[in-house]
């Protein structure tokens, strides 16, 4: 055989074992987007237990839900400027040298410790998930199809989109089993102990300063000087109508503040206003650097006071500071109380009504129910409307909020604040010494995969 027609040969064959190499290649990397490398390598390890880049990808996304609704419940739509999930995270600032992926990472590693460490300890005592959390797993699944479909994706696809790579209906499935397995267990030991009058009378003397509340009015004379102007001129000028309005010589429009603890208030007059002498109508003058503050002493608040329950339907306009968008968003309240009263106006159908449409992120999936609300929790509309002392059970009425239209629904009052927060106050503390001593020195050590994790939000 001539050299031309070998070296023929040996190209041949060398050309096979790359278009060979290149197939094994193909079908490597097919597997690995297809999800089975990431449900196969793992990325967690916490006391025995180990987690799949998936699975992690599931702890980091409920991370990413669960911090994002906590801003929402105390800053509503304004949550996005502090933690904003639909731009990369490790291009946002948590803190100085940290990022929040950086502390999304750091959650999903806590979260894994302590959902690892509970679901182990049910299992050991024998605790079975009661059926209605499986019927909520398979009520989220249903609804992350129809959104998909909604979407135009396959679920497939759309479940990776939202949780990462890997995860697919078993992996969200077991995740979630897993999960609740851990927290209802967890909401059964919390509540479980019997906590007595006299506990919560002991926790209140120990913590009154997060009890105790004032409502008062405050002005402030500003006597900081322009440029140019002469400093001390300023602030006697500020003196004077500090000392006008406090003697009624001068009208001003006052700021009210309500429900104020001791902690939360300016530290030149927090003391005196939680003063015991203080009665109604006591008013001061308190210098500061830059002026001068007339503090009216209005009322300290009654901890006895009865909490209330609501149900709500939250109906945000999709722009605040567009008219249209709010009329439409009225004209969507309106159309879901009248679905509410076509299934019978019962606290059920308002429930169910609640589920499908509320966009309340921290009621929604309750049947839109929030319980022992009390004075100072909500926005002030809210409150108003749940605290009118001619609220009856099953009162329903639309009303408007910064927030948008909220279609309320009067369930009834509930236990007295002082009792309420008192109860939960003692709860909590013995469950964080539980909690720590069920996760005293465990760690989640990071394996190979956790590389490949958490990158969906990045």
């Amino acid at each position: 055989m001539s050299e031309k027609a070998n070296n023929k040969k040996r190209n041949y064959a060398i050309a096979k074992v790359v278009v060979a190499l290149c197939v094994v290649l193909c079908i490597v990397l097919t597997v690995f987007e297809m999800g089975f490398t990431y449900r196969a390598i793992k990325a967690l390890e916490v006391d025995g237990t180990e987690y799949s880049v998936a699975e992690y990808n599931w702890l980091y996304t409920n991370g990413v839900m669960e911090v994002y609704n906590s801003y929402y419940q105390t800053y509503g739509s304004l949550a996005a400027y502090f933690f904003n999930p639909q731009n990369p995270l490790d291009e946002q600032e948590y803190a100085e040298g940290m990022t929040w992926d950086d502390y999304i990472k750091e959650y999903a590693r806590t979260s894994a410790i302590t959902m690892t460490s509970l679901y182990n300890e049910a299992v050991a005592n024998g605790y079975e998930l009661p059926e209605e959390y499986y019927a909520h797993i398979d009520a989220e699944w249903e609804a992350l199809k129809h959104t998909a479909e909604e979407s135009g994706y396959n679920v497939n696809t759309y479940v990776e989109l939202s949780y990462g790579r890997g995860v697919n209906e078993k992996v969200f499935r077991d995740m979630y089993e897993l999960y609740y397995t851990a927290f209802v267990y967890a909401k059964g030991v919390r509540d479980g102990e019997e906590v007595s009058d006299a506990d919560i009378d002991a926790y209140y003397e120990e913590h009154k300063d997060e009890f105790d509340s004032v409502n008062y009015k405050y002005y402030f004379a500003d006597g900081s000087a322009a440029e140019g102007e002469d400093a001390a001129a300023a602030m006697d000028e500020a003196q004077a109508e500090a000392n006008a309005v406090l003697n009624g010589a001068t009208e001003v429009e006052f700021t009210e503040a309500k429900y104020s603890v001791i902690g939360s208030i300016n530290s030149l007059y927090s003391e005196w206003l939680f003063d015991e002498a203080r009665v109604s109508g006591d008013k001061e003058i308190f210098e500061s650097e830059t002026g001068y503050y007339v503090v009216e002493f209005v009322e300290k608040n009654d901890l006895h006071y009865n909490t209330v329950n609501v149900r709500h339907i939250l109906v945000a306009p999709e722009d605040t500071s567009n008219e249209t968008a709010w009329q439409v968003a009225l004209s969507a309240a309106e159309e879901y109380k009248a679905e509410f009263e076509e299934l019978g106006g019962t606290e059920e159908a308002f429930a169910e009504v609640a589920m499908e449409h509320s966009v309340d992120e921290g009621s929604y999936a309750n049947g839109g129910l929030y319980e022992n609300i009390y004075k100072g929790q909500m926005v002030e509309e809210f409150e108003a409307w749940c605290f009118d002392s001619a609220r009856k059970p099953g009162d329903v009425e639309i009303i408007k909020t910064s927030y948008g239209y909220h279609v309320m629904y009067f369930s009834g009052e509930a236990e007295t604040f002082y009792t309420y927060a008192g109860t939960e106050g003692v709860r909590d503390a013995r469950y964080s010494d539980y909690i720590g001593a069920l996760t005293e020195e465990k760690v989640a050590n990071e394996l190979m995969g956790i590389k490949f994790g958490g990158k969906h939000y990045n």
